[in-house]
């Protein structure tokens, strides 16, 4: 099939680029973070509100914090850089001449970086429990339970993961629909703080949240969760949607 070898040519590209590389290092530096901040105040961080389950709370503030900072940039930055192979010198000119229908190359480029994201998330959740072993090694007073909650923080790391494909599918439009790599980067950070500066004042406003894009990962932790279900429903199904347009504008555009 043609997407297949579309794709197995994108995996290519991704040799020895820092697109792969940021797949391992940006999960590993939130876990790294983590350790030593509950190395210093393991009752405030891994205990606060989970007396006796030590697993749930080194989950969920590595999951929290991977939701509000780490992954929007995350996905800014491999959108940005995935497109960026062929922004490089327009390869987009010899690309498209091929006889190979252009939504491949979109669609391809999606895959791989929903993929990219969804490893990078297993890794953060793997650093887990290794900071689960290692932490009671540097902080005697954590003491964490040998029954490990594996279900739970699965479960927990997917939806976190699949809440940001509406803002993934938007960024990957953007990043392959404008060559300029400051464009898409921007794009990430401004929606980023937004995010951000929305999940604070949510607290005040009610439940409109649940509509912002980038905010939908970070409700997997709410003080009042959602009904995080439907959400994952309408995340994927907008951005389907969105990767729907996104290709149709991508295949209909001129390329200079």
């Amino acid at each position: 099939m043609i997407l297949f070898r579309v794709l197995h040519a994108e995996t290519l590209k991704l040799k020895r680029t820092i697109a792969l590389k940021m797949v391992v290092v940006a999960p590993l530096a939130v876990v790294v973070l983590i350790i030593f901040g509950a190395s210093q105040a393991p009752f405030s961080m891994v205990r606060r509100g989970d007396a006796g389950n030590e697993w749930m709370g080194l989950a969920r503030i590595n999951l929290v914090v991977w939701a509000i900072l780490m992954l929007p940039l995350l996905i800014t930055l491999e959108t940005a850089l995935v497109a960026g192979l062929d922004h490089a010198e327009n390869q987009w000119k010899n690309l498209l001449a091929r006889p190979v229908p252009r939504w491949t190359f979109y669609v391809a480029k999606l895959l791989i970086v929903t993929a990219m994201i969804g490893a990078s998330t297993a890794v953060l959740l793997f650093g887990v429990l290794v900071a689960g072993a290692v932490l009671p090694m540097i902080q005697p007073e954590l003491h964490f339970a040998h029954a490990v909650p594996w279900t739970t923080i699965f479960r927990q790391g997917t939806q976190v993961a699949g809440l940001a494909f509406l803002a993934l599918a938007i960024q990957h439009w953007v990043s392959l629909r404008w060559r300029a790599f400051s464009v898409a980067v921007g794009t990430g950070i401004v929606a980023m703080v937004a995010s951000y500066l929305f999940v604070m004042m949510s607290r005040q406003t009610g439940g409109w949240l649940q509509y912002f894009p980038w905010a939908l990962p970070m409700l997997v932790h709410a003080p009042n969760p959602h009904e995080i279900g439907r959400l994952l429903l309408m995340s994927w199904a907008a951005g389907l949607t969105v990767s729907g347009a996104g290709c149709w504008d991508f295949c209909g555009r001129e390329v200079s």
